[in-house]
């Protein structure tokens, strides 16, 4: 069934009522709702992103109703819980905007399997997006603050096509097997910026060793903010993070070394993070990370894609 909502009208209320299989059409507007999706088979559909906002204003340090700091986990604008959820032609914003003054604020939390997201803008500053599962530790150091479905150890695949992705620190984190195809990936300049210290990081991988692929970003523009420099790719969360650019463009915004081994830990020895460009200079690289050459870099979208779901790359 397909149901159509305006901005006068409350989204969650709608999502409540749908069932597998149903779409949600959502007319332009802004619609200020924190949002969460536990059914499985949902489809949500804007009419465009610039016009479609769906936008909250929560951010770590603000005291929740249950009188407790809110905490990155609780600051979603959106969290998707479901499988087989699909979104389209939407922004996806925490207006918790910069990370100097709000930290961690995350606009989009998704933990459930086979997720897309097509068209969409997904912006905020510090964890802009999260790929579920949460990293074990954290399962257990917040089995008495989350709900108990945010704490569930689960694989989940996701794909981001033609997607925008906004933020400065850390913007893209989880342990997801997770395909950004086509996306803009643009980095905030940072309000409190320091000489010589890093201004940004893109993505903070958490992948479990034994899952054998992390995120993947193919094709993709990575840009900035006028002002935006010394930002960093990748550096890896928790042990074994893996993460691979593939065809990239990259703006000079990008520190050479290209990748982080997070501060004093030794995940320069575990963190799995490949390359491949046919315009970067690879030989200031990170000596840690693995540049692929061309039949490296065939195989591994081969054996990604395969992994997947033989989406069409």
């Amino acid at each position: 069934m397909q149901y159509i909502i305006t901005n006068d009208m409350s989204i969650n209320d709608t999502i409540k009522i749908l069932k597998a299989g149903d779409t949600l059409l959502l007319k332009p507007g802004i619609y200020k709702e924190k949002i969460e999706i536990l059914a499985n088979d949902i489809t949500i559909i804007g009419e465009e992103p610039s016009s479609t906002v769906i936008t909250n204003h929560d951010f770590y340090h603000k005291i929740m109703s249950d009188n407790n700091e809110c905490n990155t986990f609780r600051t979603y604008t959106m969290f998707i819980n479901g499988n087989n959820v699909r979104l389209k032609n939407l922004t996806i914003e925490n207006s918790a905007i910069p990370s100097n003054k709000y930290g961690q604020a995350v606009a989009l939390h998704v933990q459930g399997n086979n997720f897309q997201c097509e068209n969409c803008i997904i912006k905020s500053a510090q964890d802009t997006l999260f790929t579920g599962p949460l990293p074990a530790n954290l399962i257990q150091r917040y089995k008495d603050f989350l709900p108990n479905y945010f704490l569930v150890d689960k694989s989940s695949k996701q794909i981001y096509k033609n997607c925008t992705i906004i933020g400065d620190v850390d913007f893209i984190f989880g342990g997801a097997t997770a395909l950004f195809y086509e996306c803009k990936i643009v980095s905030l300049a940072r309000m409190d910026k320091i000489l010589n210290e890093p201004n940004g990081y893109i993505c903070a991988p958490s992948h479990k060793k034994e899952l054998q692929y992390g995120f993947l970003f193919y094709i993709c523009d990575i840009i900035c903010e006028n002002g935006c420099s010394n930002v960093y790719l990748a550096r890896p969360w928790r042990d074994y993070g893996c993460a691979a650019f593939i065809l990239c463009n990259m703006a000079e915004h990008i520190n050479p070394i290209g990748y982080n081994k997070w501060g004093n830990t030794n995940r320069d020895k575990t963190a799995r993070f490949y390359e491949y460009s046919l315009n970067i200079d690879m030989t200031k690289r990170a000596p840690w990370i693995k540049v692929l050459n061309d039949q490296e870099a065939k195989d591994y979208l081969k054996s990604f894609n395969d992994f997947l779901g033989n989406f069409d790359l």
